[in-house]
């Protein structure tokens, strides 16, 4: 009775500290009537600034502020049954570059995170995640770079601190689910040393894209082997070693029916089709991506206590995409019903996943009268390689084959900037661990545009 209330009490805490920040960010706006009669139609929490923001979009600098909170409950099943609170903050500014030096085709982007709370997988007991911004907590300089857009916005240059999910292994549809798996396979998320550069840890990469024609594309990219400080989470920190090697990930892939559309009211108008800052519009995709880690690992039937160094090159894995629109009303073409799959494969003799698949239904607008409400149900499995499971049999261990997440998730949109996402996620074999019984977790999300 004393943990649940001890825990309670930080929730609360949380909440305490969250309300805090809402009153203080309303009491901004109030000295100007025309902010604060508009606070529930205008875009952001904040407004316009009294014209401020709106003259930094037309002039190139476009700032935005988002806080996302949970709140998770694992009700039956795992390892705890006990709720948990975390949040996340997302400051980004970016610098279109033509309007503010003349520089024609480039872009400059800065992404500060912060991120605090517990992690609901430590209650349920699962691999894969249940929220897609568990993280260590700290604050850091998440991503820093610079784009180059060259022979008339057909090929693309990025060269910083970069998080290849935001363009390699990315599915629209698919992000809207919380479950991390979603967002990029396990197979791919969870191989290297410390993960690829992919949230909350990106690292030092070039990427090249090149779209001749709107509906193909050619990306690649090459980074540092080792996102981030395995030995240390804290803030932004990059090592730059030999024995690190490096990543490369290439991706192909065709669109179907794209067009381009303004992400928000706010965002700035970029004319650029193609990389980062752009937000291109699709009814199809399909894609397929190669990784690979120049450095050496060590194999899984290989363990270090038997003082052996035998490291194998070949840690490489591939991951096919796919998503399509398959019906919508014809009165409202953004009222409509998306599919999504995703395919991942790794070499089993370094990973412990060698096989995942995901996919899953997003409907937009489904309840009359709520044209931008988002409800969809999606399923991922990953699976154990025979290499992994026969580590743990010469352990003394049995694993289950594979662990699998169902999730069902509602988003409403309660005024242009807050949105509320109730979530319930089933977890099957959490962790692939026989010992742990099957996981029930139920949660929400709070999204605020500041």
């Amino acid at each position: 009775m004393k943990q649940i209330k001890y825990q309670s009490d930080k929730i609360f805490t949380k909440l305490n500290n969250f309300s805090f920040l809402l009153f203080a960010l309303c009491l901004i706006t109030l000295p100007n009537k025309t902010l604060t009669q508009n606070i529930f139609n205008r875009q952001t929490l904040t407004g316009d600034w009294g014209g401020v923001r709106g003259t930094l979009i037309n002039n190139g600098i476009a700032f935005e502020a988002v806080y996302t909170g949970e709140v998770y409950s694992n009700l039956s099943g795992g390892l705890h049954q006990s709720s948990v609170y975390l949040d996340n903050v997302d400051l980004t500014l970016a610098l279109d570059a033509e309007k503010l030096f003349d520089w024609k085709g480039a872009a400059i982007f800065i992404y500060g995170l912060g991120d605090d709370g517990e992690n609901p997988s430590e209650n349920s007991g699962d691999i894969q995640g249940i929220s897609s911004i568990a993280a260590y907590n700290t604050w850091k300089i998440y991503e820093a770079w610079i784009q180059q857009n060259l022979t008339d916005q057909k090929l693309s240059v990025l060269l910083g601190l970069y998080d290849l999910n935001s363009e390699f292994d990315a599915l629209h549809s698919a992000n809207f689910f919380l479950n991390p798996s979603h967002g990029i396979d396990p197979t791919f998320s969870q191989s290297g040393k410390n993960g690829p550069s992919i949230f909350p840890n990106a690292t030092l990469g070039l990427r090249l894209k090149w779209s001749p024609v709107p509906s193909f594309y050619l990306q690649t990219t090459v980074l540092n082997g080792v996102a981030g400080n395995p030995n240390d989470p804290n803030g932004t920190q990059l090592i730059l070693a030999k024995r690190n090697g490096i990543l490369s990930t290439t991706e192909i892939g065709f669109i179907n029916n794209p067009r381009r559309k303004r992400s928000s009211s706010n965002a700035p108008e970029h004319r650029r089709h193609i990389g980062r800052l752009g937000n291109p519009s699709y009814q199809g995709k399909i894609g397929v991506g190669l990784w690979f880690y120049s450095a050496k690992f060590a194999p899984l039937l290989n363990p270090e206590q038997t003082g052996t160094d035998q490291k194998i090159g070949g840690n490489l894995g591939f991951y096919l995409i796919a998503e399509q629109t398959i019906f919508h009303e014809k009165s409202k073409p953004d009222q409509s019903l998306e599919f999504f799959s995703r395919l991942g494969y790794a070499n089993p003799r370094i990973n412990r996943f060698v096989f995942y698949l995901g996919g899953g239904f997003v409907y937009t607008g489904l309840i009359p009268g709520r044209d931008q409400d988002v409800i969809g149900i999606a399923a991922a499995g990953a699976y154990n390689g025979n290499e992994y499971k026969q580590f743990q049999s010469n352990m003394g261990k049995q694993a289950n084959p594979a662990e699998w997440n169902l999730e069902l998730s509602y988003q409403m949109m309660i005024i242009p900037w807050l949105n509320l996402q109730p979530d319930i996620q089933y977890i099957i074999h959490p962790n692939t661990n026989p010992a742990i019984r099957n996981a029930f977790t139920m949660g929400i999300r709070t999204s605020i545009t500041l």
